[in-house]
């Protein structure tokens, strides 16, 4: 029993810093209406309760893009002179959640579970860069598109040490999400002028988002 006391000792079960890859997986209307699988990183702040450290509290934000597209136009200024720039179109989902946690283990594996509620928002945005005449670069970007959504859910993961304060960390998540209006990304059209076309999709956003990490437990 001591020995098994020394053991648990062994590993850091202070507050914990997480860092991750992940892939969200569209569900239901979603994966009906969005054809793709945003790809993205994510990290977390967990906090332990009381004494017996079983119940933690905390935040996470996660950033999924859900496609890009570029394409070279031609602009002109007021004198008519002719410009070649690039024209990039991007799309993402950025995440914001307060998380609750159950983790009643401290030694070397540590299974857990999480319930989480917050907002997600969806953006579309546009930046034409130009290459003028003296050398420099001229930006200039603007929205397309942008809406958000409360959000919540539910996750399963596990911890495994890989040191006395280093875990590899994985689970997955499943996120309910309300209506959003979001760009049809087959739809996007760029022409040689620079101008825009698209359709929006309007759909719940449920998703299942496997992840991979590293947490630093202090």
């Amino acid at each position: 029993m001591a020995q098994r006391e020394s053991n648990r000792r062994d590993y850091n079960t202070g507050f914990q810093i997480t860092g991750q890859v992940q892939l969200a997986l569209p569900q239901n209307e979603f994966a009906e209406a969005f054809n793709g699988y945003p790809g993205g990183v994510g990290a977390s702040l967990m906090i332990p309760l009381g004494r017996l450290k079983f119940f933690h509290v905390g935040a996470e934000y996660a950033w999924n893009s859900m496609g890009k597209k570029k394409s070279t136009v031609e602009l002109y200024d007021d004198a008519q002179n002719l410009y070649l720039g690039d024209i990039e179109v991007g799309s993402d989902v950025r995440s914001y959640h307060f998380t609750t946690r159950f983790s009643p283990l401290k030694g070397s594996v540590r299974p857990y579970l999480d319930a989480f509620m917050g907002w997600r928002t969806y953006s579309t945005d546009s930046e034409i860069m130009v290459d003028d005449n003296d050398g420099s670069v001229t930006t200039i970007a603007y929205s397309l598109n942008r809406d958000a959504s409360m959000s919540y859910g539910y996750s399963g993961g596990l911890m495994i040490a890989l040191g006395r304060a280093i875990f590899l960390d994985g689970k997955v998540q499943v996120i309910r999400g309300g209506n959003v209006s979001y760009i049809d990304q087959s739809s996007l059209m760029i022409d040689t002028e620079g101008h825009i076309d698209y359709s929006l999709e309007i759909s719940p956003t449920d998703m299942i988002v496997p992840q991979i990490g590293i947490s630093i437990v202090f």
